[in-house]
């Protein structure tokens, strides 16, 4: 036991001096510099009112194609009402319970 003891001592006597070495800042030969070098942003030059027409118009055409015609149609026309609002769901019941509870009433 005093033999573990005396080895383990001897392992700290030696490690200490080893990690204060490692530790300590190595002695620089010259100074270094960190140079950071700043991309350039790349910038297209800005496209003809021609070009962009000629672009929008062929994805219009485009997008058209995928679709059926009808749908197209539908999609772009504007929204009708109901032909007859007075037969809407909510008017006919409560037209109904209203003649329900007349009925009932007159019993």
């Amino acid at each position: 036991m005093k033999s573990m003891l005396a080895v383990a001592l001897a392992l700290v006597t030696l490690a200490l001096p080893l990690a204060a070495a490692a530790q300590s800042p190595s002695p620089t030969t010259g100074d270094l510099e960190l140079q950071r070098k700043q991309k350039r942003s790349v910038v297209l030059p800005k496209p003809s009112p021609d070009q962009i027409r000629a672009d929008a118009d062929r994805a219009v055409d485009e997008y058209a194609a995928t679709r059926p015609p009808g749908r197209v149609v539908r999609e772009t026309s504007p929204v009708r009402p109901s032909a007859r609002p007075d037969l809407d769901y909510d008017v006919k019941t409560g037209v109904q319970s209203q003649r329900l509870s007349d009925a009932l009433r007159g019993r």
